[in-house]
């Protein structure tokens, strides 16, 4: 009997002590949620990896977008500088309407001609359309403003697109009224000795050179055209030439008055209603050198010369900006501005337009052949702190130093100033990315 109970209890034991089932259904149900923890990290990395795929077609689409538009605003540069009618873009509008004469802009079943109709890059390719701006009315052919749109439609990899718009604007520069434009009180002139050296305020480069009359040297400051009429008649007057009020030519020693006087009212009217710039005021001049550094090719830091620094040539011009002083001793052609002291020297020939506003002064020294063929001017625009962009800004003393050595030629040249500013694209004003 007692042998029987003990029996039972040993089977009792085996069935209820014994965890070997246990450890095998924990074991299936940990796998079993590790195989869906696999299966989800696999779910969500492909998803992870979709996304991934598509925001880097859709930004390479964006891009080759973005490139399209570059490429579009150096085109219509390229077609404006060649049409009849440069201060405006009515002419390149009316040849993007189609054949219904009417611009539709980029819409769906336009007939509009595309500024850039099969472009290509990075494995993408865009279109772009030209319309007028909404001031003007975007499917207005008459441009009144010098302002347009380019819509840049790209397609990009496995189907990706972009669309955007850019708002761009010509770039406007006043040239300076004379060869040597001198602007603020005091200003000071030194001429060179040589005989052999020739300023011509007439345009040197116009198939009519008489044109509008213009002095070699003008002054902003009447009380300093006794003191640079004083230098001028020093430094060999009859190497001076500009045309008389009949269009006869004249030099300092036959009338001082023509060779060097104060920019007229009339001009300085012009400046300001054309240009939006009051030549008399120091902030304005200042922001002419912002506006210059945002289209400049070239931004360099003072101390620098154009042995470092490209600064053109004809057929290449550039807009250079340096910020301090620069020592000009290779050929170049463009715009140039410093604003800190500008030295050139002997046998070096410029083309377009040279800007020396802030600390305003240009220096020329060494021996040799100077040719300036453009528009000068100089301005001193930093106040007592010696900082541009300061709230002291004011107008002091201008000086042109050309007393150096050898023959140092300067000549309005009307042609090389205009080219040097139809070369600069025009402007991003406004971007707006669609899609």
């Amino acid at each position: 009997m007692k042998s029987s109970k003990r029996s039972e209890k040993s089977n009792l034991k085996s069935v209820y002590g014994n965890e070997n089932g246990v450890i095998l259904s924990v074991t299936l149900m940990f796998m079993a949620i590790l195989a869906a923890m696999g299966s989800v990290t696999v779910v969500m990395t492909r998803a992870d990896i979709k996304v991934s795929d598509n925001y880097k077609n859709n930004e390479q689409a964006f891009f080759v977008a973005q490139a399209g538009a570059e490429h579009a605003r150096e085109q219509l540069r390229a077609i404006n500088a060649a049409s009849a009618n440069k201060s405006s873009f009515s002419d390149e509008l009316a040849a993007a309407a189609g054949g219904n004469g009417m611009l539709d802009g980029y819409v769906a079943g336009t007939d509009d001609l595309p500024l850039i109709s099969a472009g290509a890059l990075a494995g993408g390719s865009y279109q772009v359309y030209l319309a007028n701006d909404t001031t003007d009315g975007l499917y207005n052919v008459t441009d009144t403003n010098k302002t347009v749109m380019l819509t840049s439609v790209a397609a990009g990899p496995n189907g990706s697109q972009a669309v955007i718009e850019m708002t761009v604007t010509t770039f406007d520069l006043f040239t300076p009224p004379a060869p040597i434009t001198l602007v603020g009180p005091g200003a000071t002139f030194l001429g060179n000795q040589s005989n052999a050296k020739d300023l011509h305020g007439d345009d040197q480069c116009a198939t009519d050179p008489i044109g509008v009359t213009r002095p070699v040297v003008a002054v902003s400051h009447l009380a300093d055209k006794p003191n640079i009429q004083a230098a001028i008649t020093g430094s060999k007057p009859d190497t001076y030439f500009a045309r008389n009020s009949t269009g006869g030519q004249v030099t300092a020693s036959t009338d001082p008055d023509a060779i060097s006087t104060t920019i007229s009212g009339s001009t300085l009217s012009d400046i300001q209603a054309n240009y939006g710039v009051n030549l008399l005021s120091a902030q304005d001049l200042n922001q002419v050198v912002k506006g210059i550094e945002k289209a400049a090719d070239t931004v360099a830091p003072g101390g620098t010369s154009s042995s470092a620094v490209y600064v053109g040539a004809p057929g290449d011009t550039q807009v250079v900006m340096v910020k301090g002083n620069f020592a000009l001793n290779h050929d170049g052609a463009g715009i140039l501005v410093v604003t800190g002291t500008l030295t050139y020297k002997g046998n070096i020939t410029y083309d377009g337009i040279v800007f020396v506003i802030g600390q305003g002064a240009m220096v020329r020294n060494g021996a040799g052949t100077g040719n300036i063929r453009g528009g000068i001017l100089v301005a001193r625009t930093v106040g007592p702190d010696n900082i541009m962009y300061t709230a002291d800004d004011v107008l002091g003393s201008p000086t042109f130093d050309t007393s150096g050595g050898g023959t140092a030629n300067v000549s309005y040249c009307s042609t090389a100033m205009e080219q040097a500013i139809t070369d600069i694209p025009p402007r991003a004003i406004a971007f707006n990315h669609l899609m």
